[in-house]
């Protein structure tokens, strides 16, 4: 079981390995800007991990496949690194690292604020993950998958919200999340007494 979890955590990776590939030149390279391909390949990843790792909780329940039980913490620390990878990306690389330029361009954008949201509820997931905070995860799993949602959701939201166009990437994810929501709502309702 732990050898398929590492197989499945290092082909997690492979998207950020290739994209290292292209910023070295191979596969044709990142294109005329690439600090925005950067920016929007590791925010696409992020979002797609993380709605893998919500995915991977109805795939369970329906499946009873243990190694998707074993799945959503280190999935959900992957989706975390590419959107970490996202923020900084923006921050230092296209920033140069001006905090003053980064707030006031968050405060004056408004898909940047939604962001911003999401990226703070992932980043109090994955400081609860961390051994210290052990106890408190195990006493608030709630409140963490409720953070993940909400950071999901805020992700699709911002991704979808910066477009200049409808993309197909962008309606996929929401459909997705939509899904996500709606399985999660009728499972609740099943949960709870009538």
């Amino acid at each position: 079981m732990k050898a398929i979890v590492r197989i499945i955590l290092l082909v997690s990776f492979l998207p950020y390995f290739l994209l290292n590939l292209k910023a070295f030149g191979f596969f044709g390279g990142l294109g005329a800007n690439p600090v925005e391909a950067i920016t929007h390949d590791t925010g696409i990843w992020g979002i797609r991990f993380l709605i893998l790792t919500l995915a991977l909780t109805p795939l369970y329940h329906y499946s009873k496949q243990e190694v998707l039980r074993k799945l959503p913490k280190p999935i959900g620390l992957v989706a975390f690194f590419y959107v970490l990878n996202h923020f900084l990306c923006y921050a230092i690389i296209d920033q140069a690292g001006d905090l003053g330029v980064i707030v006031i361009d968050i405060i004056e954008t408004p898909y940047l604020i939604v962001g911003w949201a999401g990226f703070l509820c992932l980043l109090a997931v994955g400081l609860a993950s961390f051994n210290s905070f052990q106890e408190w995860f195990n006493k608030n799993r709630s409140t963490i998958s409720g953070l993940v949602y909400t950071a999901a959701i805020l992700g699709v939201w911002h991704f979808y919200w910066q477009e200049k166009v409808v993309s197909y990437e962008a309606v996929l994810d929401s459909v997705m999340m939509i899904l996500l929501i709606l399985w999660r709502l009728r499972i609740s309702t099943e949960k709870s007494p009538s």
